[in-house]
Order: C-alpha cells, then sequence, then structure tokens
C-alpha cells in the first residue's frame, strides 16, 4: 500500500501521474476514500513522480454510522445493556 493522497483540483502537492508509463518508476501512493491523506494536484511537468498502486481505501463500516471506538466491543455494550438499574 502507497502513501495515502488525496487528489485536489489546486493547492495540492504538485503530482505527475506515472502509472501508465513503462517503465513506471514513481512513488508508490494510494487515493484515500476516506479523506484523510496529503492533498496533491496532478500536473502535466515539474511535480513528483507517483505510481497509484492500490484500489481506494474503504472502510469497514457499511452504513453510515460512526465506528466504535470504546475498545469494549459487543459483549461489553450487550452486558450493560441488560443490566438492571439500581435505586
Amino acid at each position: 500500500m502507497g502513501m495515502p493522497v488525496v487528489t485536489v483540483a489546486a493547492g495540492g502537492m504538485p503530482v505527475v501521474d506515472v502509472t501508465a508509463t513503462k517503465p513506471g518508476l514513481g512513488m508508490p501512493v494510494t487515493e484515500a476514500a476516506n479523506k484523510y491523506g496529503v492533498a496533491v494536484t496532478k500536473v502535466a511537468v515539474y511535480g513528483l513522480p507517483v505510481t497509484f498502486v492500490a484500489p481506494p481505501l474503504v472502510s469497514r463500516e457499511t452504513n453510515d454510522s460512526e465506528a466504535d471506538r470504546s475498545g469494549a466491543g459487543k459483549v461489553a455494550h450487550r452486558q450493560k445493556a441488560n443490566r438492571p438499574s439500581a435505586k
């Protein structure tokens, strides 16, 4: 996997896409689907040569909900929900 990049229309680091050329020498990069990466702008000349090496990075979440980052997991959440409340 290459360095994650986000392609922007202007204002990013200038890069030249050499993926389709032979021998295809360039820094390996991956288009980040989650929009977290180095902002790059594709130019024709005078840019850093890059090679897109992998499909976009995709989140494992299948819906639009926020990922569970509590570290407790499903079992702990289920036990907490079933616990009788103390009065």
